[in-house]
């Protein structure tokens, strides 16, 4: 089943794969500090996360009878490493590495376009599947808690992108679905869509790149 829904990720790309393909990169460090129980008393447990990922996107519009409608996508490959430590108390220090893909998948209606700049609607949805390859040292981490972090967000949004160049900039609001937790691709298809729609959450974003 796996291998289908990779191929259900990649299939976009070969469609489209003729123009509008961007790569990038990130790499991102962050500490902070979190708590555990130990004896009846609450404790601080430091940790140290790098982040680095590389993503390919796609964006290709077409013209029709009722409007232009374009296609956005992208897949990002993550690899997350955290360590976990205290010298204070006695808790054994531990890391964790997790490789997980994020693919995207965004169909747009222009609502209004000029040279430089488009107004537009979207559907579409993201997820995080974050248990392609794990790896912990003190083994402190289940395959069931791992699942969780598998899910979908379905959205819908409106934006407004302004073209420079190569470079462009894109904000937007989006009204988020709750997220699908799931660790099967039927767990997807039997989720309570009702429930998801009530517990929606609306925020704001804004993204930027190079065009190629």
């Amino acid at each position: 089943m796996k291998k289908y829904i990779f191929l259900l990720i990649l299939f976009p790309l070969f469609i489209f794969g003729q123009s509008g393909i961007s790569m990038s990169g990130l790499s991102q460090f962050n500490t902070g500090e979190s708590i555990v129980l130990i004896d009846g008393s609450i404790e601080p447990y430091t940790y140290e996360k790098r982040n680095n990922s590389i993503t390919v996107s796609i964006f290709r519009g077409r013209k029709f009878s009722i409007g232009t409608i374009a296609l956005k996508g992208d897949i990002s490959y993550n690899i997350e490493k955290t360590n976990y430590f205290n010298e204070s108390i006695s808790i054994n220090e531990h890391e964790i590495i997790t490789r997980s893909l994020v693919p995207s998948l965004e169909l747009l209606y222009i609502l209004f376009q000029s040279k430089k700049a488009f107004l537009y609607s979207s559907l579409g949805s993201y997820a995080i599947i974050q248990n392609l390859n794990i790896s912990e040292e003190t083994y402190l981490v289940t395959e069931d808690f791992l699942s969780k972090y598998n899910s979908i967000t379905p959205f819908a949004r409106i934006g407004f992108q302004v073209n420079s160049g190569r470079f462009f900039i894109n904000p937007f609001i989006s009204f988020d679905l709750e997220k699908i937790n799931f660790n099967a691709v039927d767990e997807i298809l039997t989720a309570n869509l009702k429930e998801k729609i009530e517990n929606y959450s609306i925020r704001t974003g804004l993204s930027f790149g190079i065009m190629f």
